[in-house]
Parts: C-alpha cells; structure tokens; sequence
C-alpha cells in the first residue's frame, strides 16, 4: 500500500518507514515481525538490548526490543510482540494491522539495557515474552566468545516465545528452559542468581512478580552487575503530596504552566502545542526525558539512574516535591 500521512517519516527526529516484510507465528499469544525498509538502504545498526519505537494507528507509539542477531540488524529488525488484550491497546494494535507488505513508521534503535563489555560471566534470565531482547543478547555474546547462558521461564511449551530461534542457534546448547507444567524442569530464579559463578553480570526482563523476585535475590549484589528491563511499569510509591498540582516553568521560553493533579507534565506541554516525545507513558522508553534546572522531582521512572537524575526527568509520569518545576525548554 502507499504511505499515508500517518506513515510519514520525519528524517531529521530520526524516523523512518519500514515495510512488514514476514509475519511469524510464535505461539497462540506471540507474533514476529520482521522489519525491513523500503528504499533498499541499510538500517541503522542495533546492539544487543536495543529497542525501537513503533509509531502504530490511532496515535499509539509502543516501544518493542528487537531481538534478532544484532550483527545482521543493518539486514532487518526482528521484534516479537505478545498480544495483551487487557493492556493499552499497542500489542493488540500490532496484532490486528500489522500485515506481511504493510508499511510503518519507526524510530531508530535506543539501548536502555547494554551488555556489559566485559564479565567472566553473563547470566540471562527471561520470564517469558521478556526473553526477546535477551535472544538478542545471547546473539551477541556468542558472537564475541563470551561465556554465558540463558534461563526462560514460561508456563509451558505452547508458551515458549521464539522457540525456532532457540532451537537453530549454534549457543542453544546454553539455553535451559523452566516449564511451569514440568516441575522436574523449573528451578527457582532466586537459586540462579546465588548460583551464578563469581563475578558474573545478571540480565533479566519479564512480567512483574518475575521482576520482582530477582530484585530481591540481587539486592546484595553490586548495582554495576545488575541490568534488568521492564516490559511495563512496576508499582511506584508516590511521595506525600506528590500528585498535587505544581507550577510548570518553561525557562527558554520563559512561559508558566499549571500541572495540575491527575495530569502529567507532558500531557500539559501537549495541550500548551509544545512538543514532546512520548512513547510509554510509563517513565520506560526514555523517549521524553527532559533536563530541568530548579525544583525537585518526584521521579516514578524506571529508566533514569541516579546521577541522571540529577539533571533530567521524565516527563510522561514526573511530579514535583517542590511548588515551581523548572525545565530547560
């Protein structure tokens, strides 16, 4: 089909249109995509844990980790999506429009969750759908000749995200897969993080209460060997008074605000016709990280580190301690 408006690419915010070039059928829940552009040039180069931003119909922006062999992401980009028909409405728009010959306007690929460039040891941990980016992941560290293995969690089989990819890849032989409905096969995540050879880095990325357990198991564990990925938003405690309403001060455009309660900063720069990117909505993607100058934020986040924190907030889920927040737009 032609573009349309909707799939025209803005260059120089570093969009693209790409065209569906395979549609895979993973499990009952979980499709892939591959992803190729249209102008026959090269996409930009991915590495491992990377993700792009899917700008999908009706307005909706979702970010997807790609989890193809980062060495040949120049070739295409290979997602994998789980339909959640409970959740926001971006999967199950994937699921419904997204068509082998389609055409879709994408960003370029962000890296929230790297490898670590060297480690005795890499231990990857997915919770289902949550092992994509790791795939890619277990790609690269092949590649580099890196020790490593890979632990997916899943209820059963059926449910096993990927499984051709698993079974082709010459580091398959690495892979143990923990099966809900074989408890000869499950193991206890907790146990693999104390279990983990000495010195080695923790990856993991899944659903929350999977999130949660390894939070807990590698609390003790030093912060720079500990990389993890959310798939959504986990649950935040929001400060006393946090969700009042704040002034808003624009400092280049020397413009006031009123962020008021149940409204986010950006839901307000949006209504004002000041442009921000937004993608999650959630304090994920990082797409709407903004630097600010005076104020104190209640940061509810999952993307910033703390020194980053310092200087920038995101503005999708940010609320302010302080009454005035000042941010350098």
């Amino acid at each position: 089909m032609a573009p349309s408006a909707t799939l025209s690419a803005d260059p120089t915010r570093g969009e693209f249109t790409v065209r569906v070039a395979r549609v895979q059928r993973h499990t009952a829940e979980v499709s892939g995509y591959r992803l190729e552009r249209c102008d026959g040039q090269a996409l930009p180069a991915a590495e491992a844990g990377a993700h792009i931003d899917l700008y999908l119909p009706g307005g909706l922006a979702r970010s997807y980790s790609l989890c193809g062999e980062p060495a040949l992401s120049a070739e295409g980009y290979e997602i994998a999506v789980k339909r959640e028909d409970a959740g926001r409405g971006g999967s199950r728009a994937v699921h419904e429009h997204l068509r082998e010959g389609r055409l879709l306007r994408i960003g370029r690929p962000r890296c929230l969750f790297p490898l670590a460039p060297q480690a005795p040891h890499h231990r990857l941990l997915g919770g289902g759908i949550g092992v994509t980016p790791l795939v890619a992941m277990a790609h690269a560290l092949h590649a580099r000749g890196a020790a490593f293995d890979l632990h997916v969690f899943v209820r059963s089989a059926e449910h096993l995200p990927l499984r051709a990819a698993l079974d082709a890849a010459p580091w398959r032989g690495r892979v143990t897969v923990h099966r809900d409905d074989a408890p000869a096969t499950r193991t206890d995540p907790a146990a693999l993080v104390a279990q983990a050879p000495a010195g080695a880095h923790l990856y993991y990325c899944g659903p929350e209460g999977f999130m949660a357990a390894l939070r807990e198991a590698s609390r003790d564990w030093p912060a720079e060997r500990v990389h993890f990925e959310h798939f959504g938003a986990p649950p935040k405690e929001v400060a006393p008074g946090a969700d009042a309403g704040f002034e808003l001060i624009l400092a280049r455009r020397q413009q006031r605000l009123h962020v008021p309660a149940g409204k986010s900063i950006a839901m307000v720069l949006h209504g004002a016709g000041i442009a921000v990117d937004t993608v999650c909505e959630q304090g994920i993607c990082a797409s709407c990280i903004t630097p600010y100058l005076d104020g104190t934020p209640d940061h509810q986040d999952s993307c910033l580190t703390d020194e980053e924190r310092a200087t920038h907030v995101a503005v999708c889920c940010a609320r302010a301690l302080t009454p005035t927040l000042t941010l350098d737009i």
